[in-house]
């Protein structure tokens, strides 16, 4: 199995919100968005290689609500109000990482759909995460991908996320 990828972001200054045309971002509200993500989240993680497996609503609420760092303010949504239904089409959660010498955010589930790709929907939802991060007073920020993920991984260089040094892969 490949490693996982450790990368971190500095923020030297307050982030841009973007918003591309004809998009809405919006926060979470459990219960109504629950299983808008998990849709999203099979389409976005449909194909991957290593495999991802589906999630149930018992899943997310216990590898996401039922964190002490769940916040429905910290998880936003991107949502194209002309497909059917208003689509949730991506989404990212703000979430942190405790150890002994801090609280560290994370970039956690940047989902995006498939078919939404490539229009600035994963850039605006990272943007609006590292703005919240910026404004919390938080100047760094971590994530972790899958190595095998390639697509991903030059996503989030593009960004500015570099591998964390002394994080050996695991």
């Amino acid at each position: 199995m490949a490693p996982i990828l450790h990368l971190r972001r500095e923020l030297l200054n307050p982030p841009v919100e973007r918003v591309p045309a004809g998009i809405e971002i919006r926060t979470f509200v459990v219960p109504d968005d629950v299983e808008g993500w998990l849709q999203l989240r099979h389409r976005a993680t449909a194909g991957l290689t290593p495999p991802v497996r589906e999630w149930t609503r018992d899943d997310f609420e216990a590898q996401l609500l039922c964190k002490p760092w769940w916040r429905d303010d910290w998880t936003w949504l991107s949502i194209d109000p002309s497909r059917a239904g208003s689509a949730v089409i991506g989404a990212v959660k703000l979430a942190m990482r405790s150890s002994a010498a801090a609280d560290v955010p994370i970039v956690h589930w940047l989902l995006v759909d498939p078919a939404c790709r490539r229009r600035g929907i994963g850039r605006m939802l990272t943007s609006q995460l590292e703005c919240a991060a910026w404004k919390a007073g938080w100047r760094q920020i971590e994530l972790e991908t899958h190595s095998g993920w390639k697509e991903a991984a030059a996503f989030y260089q593009s960004m500015g996320y570099a591998p964390v040094p002394g994080r050996s892969p695991r």
